[in-house]
């Protein structure tokens, strides 16, 4: 009897270890069908493009304009804020180069790289008086 139990051991190990993984495997993860690497497809990565300058400002993303700053802020605004700019996209971990450029087209913001690794994060374009334009990211 003992050496039946033991002989026995291993496949009641494994149908536990099944029973497990099953557990784990179809639970509440969405959707994979749009995986595109990192992420997942039913959450986005995205950035909040705001200003502290008077000028409304076109943001481009990898060379592309995707919006216009229309509002000034003094502190950090929310993501997603009215007047700012927010760009996403499901493929987290993606590499992204924002610029700004004023409509007036007198005051440039230079490209700066970031990875959209969060729900929000966010890019100000500085304007201040006592040196040239920057992007700082948070």
């Amino acid at each position: 009897m003992k050496t039946k139990i033991i002989k026995s051991l291993p496949l009641f190990l494994l149908l536990i270890l099944l029973l497990g993984c099953s557990k784990y495997g179809s639970g509440n993860y969405g959707s994979l069908s749009k995986y595109t690497g990192y992420g997942n497809g039913d959450r986005k990565f995205g950035v909040t493009v705001w200003t502290n300058s008077d000028n409304n400002v076109n943001v481009f993303v990898n060379g592309a304009q995707v919006g216009v700053v229309n509002q000034k802020y003094d502190q950090e605004p929310e993501c997603g804020a009215k007047g700012c700019v927010y760009y996403d996209t499901e493929d987290g971990g993606t590499k992204i180069t924002i610029s700004g450029v004023s409509v007036d087209g007198k005051i440039k913001w230079e490209g700066k790289s970031l990875r959209l690794n969060r729900d929000c994060r966010k890019v100000q374009l500085v304007m201040s008086a006592d040196g040239p334009p920057e992007i700082l990211v948070n």
